[in-house]
């Protein structure tokens, strides 16, 4: 199955390993890409390593913008540039933003573990109620092409992590939000709903726990190319599709 160019992505809480994976992979398939994180010095790194994946298409956009996911107002402000500047609705919008570090269970403090749930949880909560409030491109439907929501997670609602006490419980809610999203959203609002769940630590080549099966170009085409894929090819509109795929 193939991946159709000039459609419209938004990628919030962009960082240097899977999510600049994927922009770069659509880059190269001539998609416009909005990227979002906190961090406006390493958005404007990654847009450039995005754009020259895109130099062989002709008229694709990259754009970014500096914004706090963890805040609802900011982060709705944030996607409604995004559709502005991109000129069009979303056909995809991609949640990746998370922050991990270290913490326990007896030592991290309330401030701590509710500022991490704002992030992983209400930002999760927040860019699917945007996506359902008319800016996902619906129009291709009958067609058999779905606007989808993807949020990226991995095991950790499952199988916590006694060091990872604050990332593993917003995780969990952010991944219970995305389920209850994915029975709700395809009636709701026509929009299909993908969650790419990475089982261990994606790190660059060349880190001492580097892993070729968690390398971050090997897990968007393992991964999430197979959202991009199916999405496109919905001849029995929701049905059958995947809302889970775990590496």
């Amino acid at each position: 199955m193939t991946v159709s160019p000039n459609r419209n992505i938004a990628i919030v809480g962009v960082g240097s390993l899977m999510s600049k994976s994927l922009a770069i992979w659509l880059a190269s398939l001539g998609w416009n890409i909005a990227l979002i994180s906190r961090s406006e010095k390493s958005l404007s790194n990654i847009a450039d390593e995005v754009r020259q994946a895109q130099q062989e298409r002709k008229g694709g956009k990259v754009i970014y913008r500096a914004a706090d996911a963890s805040e609802p107002t900011i982060l709705n402000a944030a996607l409604d540039w995004c559709v502005q500047e991109l000129g069009g609705k979303l056909d995809v919008l991609s949640y990746n933003a998370a922050r991990v570090s270290l913490s326990s269970v007896t030592d991290m403090t309330a401030e701590e573990l509710e500022q991490d749930f704002k992030v992983s949880a209400v930002g999760t909560l927040t860019a699917g109620q945007w996506f359902a409030r008319g800016n996902a491109n619906v129009e291709k439907i009958a067609e058999g092409e779905w606007p989808v929501f993807l949020v990226t997670g991995g095991v950790l609602d499952k199988q916590p992590e006694e060091a990872l006490a604050s990332l593993s419980a917003v995780k969990a809610a952010s991944q219970t939000l995305s389920r209850i999203f994915a029975k709700s959203l395809p009636d709701k609002a026509n929009i299909l709903v993908g969650m790419p769940l990475i089982s261990g630590r994606v790190v660059s080549p060349g880190d001492s726990e580097y892993s070729e099966k968690f390398d971050a170009d090997g897990i968007v085409s393992t991964v999430f190319k197979p959202f991009f894929e199916d999405r496109e090819n919905r001849r029995d509109g929701k049905e059958g599709w995947v809302v889970e795929r775990v590496l």
